[in-house]
């Protein structure tokens, strides 16, 4: 019901302003940023156009379009990797984290701060959000699972947390926020002090080691977009 009432009254504003062909559908942006230890601030691209090259996964915002933001996600970001010639020779895969696994491995620490900064968004230089606590999207999951062997080399292998990443580290916005492919988008993220890259170990049951390289920040939305939604200034 609730979505109905937003996607009816977000509708009604567009029909106002003269932009009655707009198509509503929900949808998602990803925006990635890479961890570079000199650094405590981080500016994150929203549009397709802007510099930052756009990575193979990441969902922006077309220049044509305005997204109407219900929810934000703050995640931390690696890559799975193994080698095992020649059954795998090398294979990836991405995984998104909640919080920074310290289970798997204490060095993970160096990423932890991600959860003590804060966040902003501005919209043609007009802070709609600040003083955003990164705490808020730390989720540290109770139940996890782990590897059905005993030990390799005398270590008991690492557990691996259980997500629902429809839900985890996701918060709701009330009340909304619009970004506009029409508009500079401004999203940063400050933190206390730099963070570094990670790399933790998991042990499969075969006895195989399997590294996630944590590379990353990652800022996940939820919301409506709204095509052909963006005004231009004539």
């Amino acid at each position: 019901m609730a979505k109905r009432i937003n996607f009816s009254l977000i509708k009604s504003k567009y029909d106002k302003i003269g932009k009655s062909n707009v198509r509503l559908t929900q949808s998602s942006l990803f925006i990635t940023k890479d961890i570079d230890p000199t650094k405590s601030n981080y500016d994150f691209d929203v549009l397709e156009n802007q510099t930052q090259t756009l990575q193979p996964d990441e969902i922006r915002l077309n220049i044509n379009d305005e997204f109407i933001v219900t929810h934000l996600g703050v995640y931390l970001y690696g890559t799975w990797t193994i080698g095992d010639a020649p059954r795998l020779p090398f294979s990836t895969g991405n995984q998104l984290l909640t919080y920074a696994p310290l289970e798997l491995d204490s060095e993970s620490i160096s990423v932890k701060n991600l959860y003590s900064g804060q966040l902003k968004i501005a919209v043609n230089n007009i802070v709609y959000l600040e003083k955003w606590d990164t705490r808020k999207h730390e989720k540290v999951t109770r139940t996890q699972f782990t590897s059905e062997v005993n030990s390799v080399n005398g270590v008991a292998p690492a557990t691996m947390p259980s997500n629902c990443f429809e839900d985890d580290a996701m918060i709701a916005f009330e009340p909304m926020l619009t970004l506009s492919g029409a508009k500079k988008n401004d999203i940063s993220i400050r933190l206390p002090q730099s963070i570094s890259p990670a790399s933790v170990i998991f042990v499969d049951q075969q006895g195989r080691s399997v590294t996630c390289n944590i590379t990353k920040i990652a800022l996940r939305m939820y919301g409506l977009n709204a095509q052909n939604g963006a005004k231009f200034q004539n």
